[in-house]
């Protein structure tokens, strides 16, 4: 019984042994299936690229100034009296801004005229001898000597009187310096100069007067570029837009007012300027600014998505997915970018489907599986 029982034992183990290595022959077909079995094409999204009409634009930086800018100055000398506005406010032609102190002035312009009764009673006195020396010089009872004398102080006296008349035109416009008034409409700066303090004639600048409505942008297109909006000038008045810092376009139109006369030899670039209505003042000299110019409107042009856009050092590609659902590589020249487009000037036609998604994925030909709307295409 004991050999029988032994002989049971190493049956069993020599089955659970021809189970077990058949159990691991049977894991490994199947992992040496999985490991040959092709993995999936990868999925991605596709659009069709579109044909419609894009504008021809050109884009520049700016930056806006104003049409006109004063600096008001002291024309006299004297202790500033009087501010007459509030700083950063609209202020008409005329208005009041500063006051100097004016008695100073006032008493140059008076011992100004003083000078000229004093002196006209001079020449009154000589014209008067004058003529009383060429008649007694007639009746010989004077000389000829002394009336020539006469004549010739009578000459002095006008010299002083006209002197005086000078002297009190200059003391009246002293006076009338004294109230600094402004010379044009616009915005007011701030004061530089405060009440109290001396001011001298032109040297002390006291603030400064924009006019805000209309306002210029300057820019500088390179030269290949003025060519370019030159000759659809020629065909008529281009489109100018000024874009905002936030890329808010602004609302008033502008034009092309002035081109430099020569072409700036160390840039390349010629300076350009449009100006534009700014009737709610609410743009200020100084900003930096983008002028886009739209020279015509193109036909037909071929667009994608900036998603389907990739780049390396070969330089600009996508790829593109045909019938059999196969993809291929495209190098491809582009032109301008329109809203969240791009123009493909080169290397794409209307109706091909472009991948949008999933370009990490692929490399150019193999097969994909489409996903999204594109897989309905």
């Amino acid at each position: 019984m004991g050999k029988i029982a032994v002989g049971q034992t190493a049956l069993r183990y020599a089955f659970c042994t021809w189970l077990v290595v058949l159990v691991g022959l049977t894991a490994c077909k199947h992992e040496k299936s999985e490991a040959h079995k092709p993995p999936p094409p990868p999925s991605v999204a596709v659009t069709e690229a579109t044909a419609a009409a894009v504008p021809l634009v050109r884009q520049f930086i700016g930056n806006t100034a104003a049409v006109r800018m004063v600096e008001i100055r002291a024309r006299v000398e004297g202790y500033l009296e009087q501010r007459s506005f509030v700083e950063g406010s609209e202020v008409k032609k005329g208005d009041v801004l500063f006051v100097i102190d004016q008695r100073p002035l006032q008493a140059a312009l008076d011992e100004a005229k003083a000078d000229l009764a004093q002196n006209q009673a001079a020449l009154k006195f000589a014209q008067e001898q004058v003529v009383r020396y060429k008649k007694l010089s007639s009746e010989n009872a004077a000389s000829v000597q002394r009336y020539e004398s006469a004549q010739s102080q009578e000459l002095e006296a006008a010299g002083a009187v006209k002197a005086s008349q000078a002297a009190i035109e200059t003391a009246q416009l002293n006076l009338d310096y004294a109230t600094i008034t402004a010379p044009i409409d616009g915005r007011i700066g701030d004061a530089l100069v405060h009440v109290g303090n001396l001011v001298s004639e032109e040297n002390t600048l006291l603030t400064t007067l924009v006019q805000l409505d209309p306002i210029y942008v300057y820019f500088s297109p390179s030269d290949a570029d003025y060519q370019e909006i030159q000759a659809y000038q020629a065909k008529g008045p281009s489109k100018v837009e000024m874009v905002l810092a936030a890329g808010r376009v602004y609302p008033q139109p502008g034009k092309i007012d002035f081109v430099a006369n020569r072409v700036d030899v160390t840039t390349g670039t010629i300076k350009m300027r449009a100006v534009f209505p700014n009737p709610d003042k609410t743009q200020r000299p100084g900003q930096y600014v983008q002028v886009r110019i739209t020279l015509d409107q193109s036909t037909d042009s071929v667009l994608v998505p900036a998603s389907a856009i990739s780049e390396d050092e070969a330089g600009r590609f996508l790829f593109v997915v045909d019938k059999a659902n196969k993809a291929e590589r495209r190098n491809v020249k582009l032109g301008p970018a329109y809203k969240d487009q791009y123009v493909i000037a080169q290397g794409l036609k209307a109706g091909e489907r472009v991948v949008t998604k999933g370009v990490q994925k692929i490399h150019g030909g193999e097969a994909v599986t489409l996903i999204g709307d594109g897989a309905k295409q």
